[in-house]
This record gives C-alpha cells, structure tokens and sequence, in this order.
C-alpha cells in the first residue's frame, strides 16, 4: 500500500497522535509499505520525525484554511504522482484538505484517526464529514462513544485499536536510570520522584497536581515533582509554583526526546497523569512499561489502559484531595509500588504490544483497497 499520513499540528507541538503516526509510519514501513508523512513545513512534528525515523518520506506543506485550494491541490498532486492509496488524517482541518483532495482523485481513501473528541454538533460536521470519511480509528471504547453521540458518524464506521508501544531501545536497570536521573536534575539520592509526562495544556491538568502538592511535601518531604513535557501553559504553571514557594520541589525539563524518556521513566519512583480529558493515555503506558505504578485520572480512555487497584489509583478528575491521598498512600508502601509496577509491566506486554497494533490497523487499512491482494499480518510486498 502506498500510504499518507497528513497531520496540521502547529509548528511548536509535538504530542501524542503525532507520535502514534511516527510508531504507525515506521511500523507500517518495515511491513513492507510506502508511507508518507505530511505536516507543516519546518514543523517540530516533522522534524521529531525525521530525527527518529529518517526512513520515512515527507511532504511539507504550507497549511492555512480549512478549505485553502491551493493546499488542497498540492495534496490532490502528492496524491496522484505517488499512487496514495489511503490518506489518513487527524484534525477537522486535515479531514477537509485531505478529505476532499483525496476524493477529488476518486481512487484514495480516507481514514480519519481520532486522537481526541473533535466532532462537533453543526451543520457543516453534520455535511461534510459523513462525505469524507470511509472509516475511522480511534484508540478506546471511550473515544468511539464519544465520537459517534451525533449519529452522522455511525458505529459501524469505527474501529477500535488500542495503541501500542515497542519494547525500548534501550533496556535499562532501575538503579543505573535513577543514577541518571538524578545526576542529570541535581536531585538528592533520598528523592522520590513523582514523574509526569504531557504537554502543557489544560487538557493534562498539571494545575491540580500543583494544587495537591503542598500537603503531599507535608507527609513527604523528600518527594521532586519531574515534569517531562512543554507547552503554552509553562509560564502559569511556573507563577503557580513559585507562588507557593515549591521551586525546589519541581523541575520542568521542557520536551525531551524519545530516547530519553525511555531512560528516565525507569529512574522515576511512580508516574503522575492529573488529565481531566483523555482518549487513551500513550504517556501512561510509557510509564506502564518502566515498571511504574500510576496515579491517574478517571477520564476517558484511561481505565482501560491502567487497571485499578492493580496497575493504578485511579481519582477523580480536578480533584487534588484525591492526588494527596493517592500519592501518599502509594509513597508509604514501596511493595505497593513495585507490585503495581510490574502489573503495569506484564499488562502492557499483554494487552498493548506494538507489533499487535501495526497488525491490526494494516489488516483495517488493506480492507479498503480494491485490488487482488489481501493486506493483512501475512502480507508485506510493497505495492
């Protein structure tokens, strides 16, 4: 299959649909498929892409409107001279370009992925998407919920396929990545750090674990806030701690790279993820697989992700009193940790395993290509 992923992210963001589409794009790849990846030109997202995978080709694109014609025709373009046979897309706005660039050319399908809850109850969702769309991916029974609550996207037209990750590059001991970590943030060897890993953005609800730290340092003193992330919220989430004189509980480590989340998340003593909306929870299932137990927000995708009471506490969302309690309920009790760990670990192994993932969603998008071949888990041979 000749494949295009086309994804409008600003230029400064790099979140989790976009590296489901780099894991996707790659996976996709040694398969055996030609895959393209589309974004704006000069773009974090392409670059990140480039960096990790400079295998995959790609088609920079200078986005606009949702209905710029001369977006649409350098799409429609791309489509044709490289025989694209399924564009799959991520905003509203990429379903539109692509959308209607890919039935201009009549023979490409459109997938749309939803990452998060983008419909909306109006006239011109209510039209257009039904036109453009042929099927839909989504990561959760949550987000297909959701997503289908206005009808003009039916039930039938989604197919469920959880995320997956890979096992890591880099397998790393617990003690050797907490050397690491703590070197590298100047923390002390007593540390209990309380990662989090997410952009900086309402959605992620940094504000409420701020909220419960004062209490959670009461009972805890020796515990360090790490915050792996970046976003437009940095500025206030840095008042809000300083205003509570908490500077030296939190180090904001800004965006970090693939690689070193994987080495760092090791080094970490349990993983924090406050979200008040969330589909599924990718940063979640990182943490999963370094053998972190979690504390997170009963929203969305997340319970079924993590497990409560097994892999997870789960509270509810917004709530800082519940974090408080959460956190230091696990923090007292260091077999609670590692068993939680290692649950989250051999659930992820079992439930969320990246070579499933790529299977499944080859065989959904082989489904929609009229020719002789099956595309499925036995079927590599480029076309």
């Amino acid at each position: 299959m000749n494949i295009l992923f086309l994804d409008s992210i600003d230029k400064n963001t790099y979140g989790g649909m976009e590296e489901w589409i780099r894991l996707v794009g790659a996976g996709l790849h040694q398969k055996g498929h030609n895959v393209y990846i589309s974004g704006r030109d000069n773009s974090k997202f392409l670059k990140t892409v480039s960096a990790d995978n400079p295998e995959l080709k790609q088609i920079p694109l200078n986005i606009s409107g949702d209905f710029n014609p001369a977006t649409i025709a350098r799409i429609y373009s791309e489509i044709k001279s490289k025989q694209i046979d399924i564009i799959v897309v991520n905003f509203n706005k990429d379903l539109r370009l692509g959308g209607l660039a890919a039935k201009l050319h009549k023979d490409c399908k459109v997938i749309w992925s939803v990452g998060l809850d983008i419909t909306r109850n109006s006239l011109v969702h209510k039209v257009l998407t039904p036109r453009l769309v042929d099927g839909v991916i989504v990561p959760s029974e949550a987000l297909k919920k959701q997503i289908t609550r206005f009808d003009y996207i039916t039930s039938d037209q989604v197919e469920v396929i959880p995320i997956g990750i890979p096992e890591s590059n880099s397998q790393i001991e617990r003690q050797t990545a907490r050397e690491k970590v703590l070197e590298k943030f100047g923390l002390n060897e007593n540390a209990f750090i309380c990662v989090t890993s997410g952009r900086f953005v309402d959605q992620k609800g940094h504000r409420y674990l701020i909220e419960a730290a004062p209490k959670i340092i009461e009972k805890c003193p020796q515990i360090v806030f790490l915050f792996l992330g970046d976003g437009q919220l940095r500025s206030e989430l840095q008042v809000m701690i300083s205003e509570q004189g908490l500077e030296k509980y939190f180090v904001l480590a800004g965006m970090l790279g693939t690689n070193n989340v994987v080495e760092i998340l090791p080094g970490c003593d349990l993983m924090v993820h406050p979200s008040i909306e969330e589909p599924f929870g990718i940063a979640i299932l990182e943490g999963m697989r370094a053998g972190l137990a979690v504390v997170a927000s009963r929203v969305g995708g997340i319970p079924e992700v993590a497990a409560q009471n097994e892999t997870a506490l789960l509270v509810e969302p917004k709530n800082a009193a519940d974090i408080v309690a959460a956190v230091l309920s696990l923090q007292s009790s260091q077999e609670e940790l590692r068993q939680m760990g290692q649950a989250g670990k051999t659930r992820w192994q079992k439930y969320f395993g990246y070579q499933s993932m790529i299977e499944r969603i080859e065989s959904y998008l082989g489904g929609f290509i009229k020719s002789e071949k099956t595309y499925g888990t036995s079927e590599t041979a480029r076309t």
